[in-house]
């Protein structure tokens, strides 16, 4: 649970910070200033966009909200997918930039389709009840019991309630 707690808090922290590490680590540092600093000088933003776009599904769903932390599918998708863009930072293997676009386009796929599957178990819950509800039957309020006519009722005051004059030996006037 610590670990997803951890990565919740760095979604959107690592959204800048990956796309910087991998522009200035292999684009400035390692290729120096030319055409592949270029290709890493547009890639960067693309991959900036994406990462707060996956980190947005993962947000905004309520369950995550509510835990604090990312599930655990989607903690092990982050964490992979955050070490091969720490080793794309040094390395420029054709290998490592595949795995990157892969575990890229898979978390983005995979944390869109776990919004829409919570949103879909939620609205389908909310329906339920309000078909129980339409029934007759409420799923979450216990029936109240119904009125009973227990026949006539006569009620008496201590005081006169009419509209009679007051007498004169009456001491309210």
């Amino acid at each position: 649970m610590v670990v997803r707690r951890v990565v919740h808090r760095l979604i959107f922290p690592m959204a800048f910070v990956m796309p910087l590490w991998v522009l200035v680590g292999r684009g400035i540092l390692l290729d120096g200033i030319g055409w592949s600093f270029l290709g890493y000088l547009v890639l960067s933003p693309i991959l900036f966009v994406l990462l707060l776009l996956v980190g947005g599904f993962i947000v905004w769903r309520p369950g995550v909200r509510q835990a604090g932390a990312v599930s655990t599918a989607d903690a092990a998708l982050l964490i992979a997918l955050w070490a091969v863009l720490v080793a794309a930072g040094f390395v420029a293997h054709p290998a490592i930039i595949a795995a990157g676009v892969v575990l890229v386009l898979a978390a983005f796929w995979f944390s869109l389709w776990e919004l829409v599957t919570e949103g879909r178990r939620r609205v389908r819950a909310v329906m339920d009840d309000v078909d129980a509800t339409l029934a007759g039957a409420r799923a979450s309020v216990p029936p109240r019991p119904q009125p009973h006519d227990i026949g006539e009722v006569i009620v008496v005051t201590s005081e006169d309630v009419t509209d009679a004059p007051p007498e004169r030996g009456d001491a309210r006037s």
